[in-house]
């Protein structure tokens, strides 16, 4: 239920409330005493395996049900018990770890060049063959991909330049309704294959991308889907969308490159929906804003928990599946080299991951380091693992 929108004379008091909010709602709280009321309730469904698996992980995180991990003071003989995580595909506290992990993976591949940020969007009217076959989002991956290749291959044909650009797939919208789209990172040049140097391009033909995109996802689509079905939808897209589907570049909000690839990739491996995003919890229904898309308004909305968790769940990826994908002279398997600086060097990128563990990671946050110990202020040393 949609309590307000920015436009509504009530929307103050809840935008008070938003900047005032002192009391972070945890995701884990709510679906620890909701979920078995949901497995209960839907019975019925099948409800995949990798959601089950998940959300029992996420729901134990940190409570001791995993398992400690039990650090010794090699001189007093002091122990701490750390409470295994999750790594759960809807953990918040496992995700924003492993995003960050992510992210400099990412910045060790990217070029130290200009970048731009362009989404390829499908019409409502398809989402339901990719919810109903969570196989086909591979299909997203593949059309815009090939949307690039064919570009590039049209306008740089004596060239021939390698484009560069990493694709992430998001299964939501703000309101986190089931809405895939692919968001890519695209390299503003490409190396030539016959020359073996770069080239800078800043121009990318928008328009060409929409209707190429639309051809190579229905045909797609209609290979894989009873023609008969099929065909009629596939009609109704070239006459409702006769520019193609809606491929565009947003804005640039961010300051650097690292930021956009942070953006990219922050709901990869933790809940579609920030928990600083929620109002309230009361026990029974869950209060939440968003920004809507199409005028970036506020709208607060007000939903029963188990609709709140049926929202989050949808977006769990399958086992194995890659979400964040890389292209052309960014692939490993690019054999192309060429004298253009990376934006980190490999050595700092290895450097940045190994500084990437919970130790250093409460050190920064909290500015405490918890292997200090607090009798002898010697640091502890792993000592061992207790089972649950």
């Amino acid at each position: 239920m949609i309590l307000c929108t920015q436009d509504d004379k009530n929307f103050n008091l809840y935008k008070k409330e938003i900047d005032n909010k002192k009391v972070r709602f945890k995701i884990q709280v709510i679906f620890s005493k909701w979920w078995p009321i949901f497995l209960k309730k839907y019975s019925h469904l099948k409800i995949r395996q990798v959601v089950l698996d998940n959300v029992d992980k996420m729901i134990k995180c940190k409570t001791g049900n995993l398992g400690f991990h039990v650090f010794k003071c090699p001189k007093c003989n002091k122990t701490l018990n750390v409470a295994c995580t999750c790594k759960s595909r809807i953990c918040s506290s496992c995700g924003n770890k492993y995003n960050e992990q992510r992210s400099t993976s990412i910045f060790s591949k990217i070029f130290k060049w200009k970048h731009r940020h362009v989404v390829f969007t499908i019409p409502e009217e398809l989402r339901r063959f990719f919810r109903e076959d969570r196989k086909r989002l591979d299909y997203l991956f593949q059309a815009s991909s090939l949307t690039i290749k064919w570009w590039f291959k049209e306008k740089y044909k004596k060239q021939k330049l390698i484009p560069g650009y990493i694709s992430v797939i998001h299964t939501f919208g703000r309101s986190l309704v089931f809405n895939p789209h692919i968001h890519m990172i695209l390299l503003d040049g490409g190396v030539s294959n016959v020359t073996k140097s770069f080239v800078n391009v800043n121009f990318f033909s928008y328009a060409s991308f929409r209707k190429r995109f639309m051809k190579i996802l229905l045909d797609m689509l209609e290979r894989d889907i009873d023609k008969k079905e099929f065909r009629q939808i596939k009609n109704s897209m070239y006459l409702n969308y006769k520019d193609g589907f809606y491929v565009y570049a947003p804005p640039n909000k961010f300051k650097s490159l690292i930021d956009l690839i942070k953006y990219v990739c922050r709901y990869v491996a933790r809940p579609v929906m920030a928990e600083s995003r929620i109002i309230n919890y009361d026990g029974t229904y869950v209060t939440f804003w968003y920004q809507r898309h199409n005028d970036d308004k506020i709208i607060i909305e007000k939903v029963h928990a188990l609709e709140f968790i049926s929202r989050l769940i949808i977006h769990i990826p399958d086992k194995s599946f890659r979400q964040i994908r890389f292209y052309g002279i960014y692939h490993n398997s690019t054999i192309v080299k060429i004298d253009l600086k990376r934006i980190w060097s490999k050595e700092y990128s290895n450097y940045k991951k190994k500084s990437l563990n919970w130790r250093n990671m409460i050190v920064l946050s909290f500015n405490k380091d918890v292997l200090k110990c607090p009798i002898c202020q010697n640091i502890m040393i792993y000592y061992k693992y207790d089972y649950p």
